[in-house]
């Protein structure tokens, strides 16, 4: 999308007045591009609006002029499978509801800057303008911003810069429930409704989740451990859909765990990272199409399973959990909130341990996505319906998708399926 078409000159005008603070400015020009010719996401277009404005007096001459930029996300608009996999869910309404009702409802009970209250402690990138179909934020490139490889494990020092991100993003749900003394589902009852993993068996987000099911049995046959042949191969196919069929119903707000405003998709295309002179990381967040009100467990230890290798976990998986928590308790705290009334750390490591095959069935969904690299060009409804030789021939020939295709499947035998066979077994 090349033209300017998605946005109007007075929405733009809307725009740079929120961002500089003032009306005193005459827009010039603007347009808007994509982002990159890549694929981004499945579930929208990412592009870049450039706004040339004259600040100051505009009847003066040499008036001053600048070039402004903003990150744009919108609904897909010229690929119709795309589109309406992205309007068949609530992902868009969530997001709107994010930065809008929601971030006006939490931030007057943050007790932070303007700013900060404004992106969720810090957490998210600031939004400018909304439609059903569109959000203007800033672009955080301009800041240092960047992606990281979304297929390279992260090390401990990533992951914490995210779990302190994830905290603050967090208690911005418990502080207003404590201040308001009702639960945010109460007021907007869409952040329990699931909007990724849902069943209905006529959709397109089911199909997709479909063929990862079908494309995991295949997986699982070309992994030595368990090929035809080893002792338990059979059984295992026999248990493999309905344990990943499981999400269904594990992907829910709690009855027994304080739910919190959870992100619910986070793995490496939906975070930005920086360093600052002085080697400090920082994180943004991005997407909040999944945005749920679930245990913080779920988002927690998911994003470790989705963005770590094994290793990692079993040297520094206690260490990161504390890590969170400290966080999560000091910002809590900073609002006079106190952490062992709320989540103590105890009943929030049991909380984790318990979401631990929730974490592991997720990433044999996620790894055959992020793992998996598509052309800009490619027929996306073909992919999803008929990707079975395209998934057997990465297995086979990319060895970091075998890698971690490898470690996910080997975890959800030792996690979920061989404790079900045991107990078929009794």
């Amino acid at each position: 999308m090349s033209s300017t078409s998605s946005l109007s000159r007075e929405e733009c005008h809307e725009i740079v007045k929120r961002h500089l603070n003032t009306d005193d400015f005459e827009l010039a020009w603007f347009a808007v591009a994509p982002l990159s010719t890549d694929l981004k996401g499945f579930m929208g277009d990412h592009l870049k609006l450039r706004v040339c404005v004259s600040l100051g007096d505009r009847e003066r001459e040499g008036a001053k002029t600048t070039e402004l930029q903003f990150f744009v996300k919108s609904v897909p608009l010229d690929d119709i499978f795309r589109r309406n996999l992205a309007m068949s869910t609530t992902g868009y309404q969530k997001e709107i509801l994010f930065y809008g009702d929601l971030l006006r409802d939490v931030q007057k009970h943050l007790l932070c800057s303007e700013y900060e209250a404004s992106v969720y402690l810090g957490t998210v990138p600031k939004c400018y303008y909304m439609r059903p179909d569109l959000l203007v934020l800033e672009d955080l490139a301009l800041a240092g911003y960047h992606m990281l490889d979304p297929i390279k494990p992260l090390d401990v020092r990533q992951c914490e810069c995210v779990l302190k991100a994830l905290a603050r993003l967090h208690a911005t749900s418990i502080v207003f429930e404590e201040r308001e003394g009702r639960r945010l589902a109460d007021k907007y009852p869409l952040l329990t409704e699931e909007s990724l993993f849902y069943r209905k068996p006529d959709s397109q987000l089911y199909m997709a989740h479909s063929a990862n099911r079908r494309d995991a049995h295949d997986l699982l046959d070309l992994v030595p451990r368990f090929a035809p042949g080893t002792p338990h191969n059979r059984n295992l196919h026999s248990l493999l859909d309905t344990t990943m069929e499981s999400v269904y119903e594990l992907l829910k707000p709690s009855d027994k765990y304080r739910n919190v405003l959870c992100h619910r998709d986070l793995w490496l295309n939906n975070m930005l990272f920086a360093e600052d002179a002085k080697g400090e990381l920082s994180v943004r967040l991005l997407d909040f199409q999944t945005l749920q009100l679930e245990p913080p467990a779920h988002d927690v230890v998911t994003f470790l399973h989705v963005t770590t290798m094994r290793d990692t976990r079993r040297a520094h998986g206690r260490q990161l959990l504390e890590f969170y928590h400290q966080t999560l308790a000091e910002v809590l705290c900073q609002h006079d909130l106190n952490i062992d009334s709320i989540l103590p750390l105890q009943v929030f490591l049991q909380s984790c341990e318990e979401t631990e095959p929730l974490a592991v069935v997720i990433t044999v969904y996620m790894v055959q996505i992020i793992m998996l690299t598509l052309q800009k060009d490619v027929d996306l409804e073909s992919y999803v319906s008929l990707r079975k030789d395209f998934v057997k021939y990465a297995y086979q020939h990319n060895e970091r998708f075998r890698l971690r295709m490898t470690e996910a499947l080997e975890e959800l035998v030792e996690t979920c399926l061989m404790p079900r066979l045991r107990e078929q077994q009794r």
